[in-house]
């Protein structure tokens, strides 16, 4: 994590949080991508954040939908089109761009 007392980051002076995974774990049904507690809790109820993926997802989850994890609580990721985001929609350890709405529950990756 970053030099901060906070579970984000902001990339730029006030700009873009930043979020990263700190677990990648395949089940049954889901890859469960655990972020840190409270990532969620100093954001706006909408916006754009950076997300880095730290670790990679391995080829059994390569069709099974991604779900954010954090203090117990798991979001599905979805596509800008709505459907769920799958393992292979995240090409690998990287930054992703992505929008999120605390409202309507909506977490969407839009750079797949």
């Amino acid at each position: 994590m970053g030099t901060t007392n906070f579970p984000m980051n902001f990339v730029n002076r006030m700009g873009i949080p930043l979020i990263e995974s700190s677990n990648v774990e395949v089940t049954t049904d889901n890859v469960v991508v655990t972020l840190a507690n409270r990532s969620f809790r100093w954001l706006n109820q909408k916006g754009t954040i950076l997300f880095r993926l730290n670790q990679t997802i391995p080829a059994a989850g390569d069709a099974l939908p991604v779900v954010f994890s954090v203090n117990g609580f798991t979001q599905p990721v979805t596509l800008a089109g709505g459907t769920n985001a799958v393992g292979t929609d995240f090409a690998g350890v990287g930054v992703y761009f992505m929008y999120y709405d605390k409202d309507s529950n909506l977490m969407q990756l839009l750079n797949a």
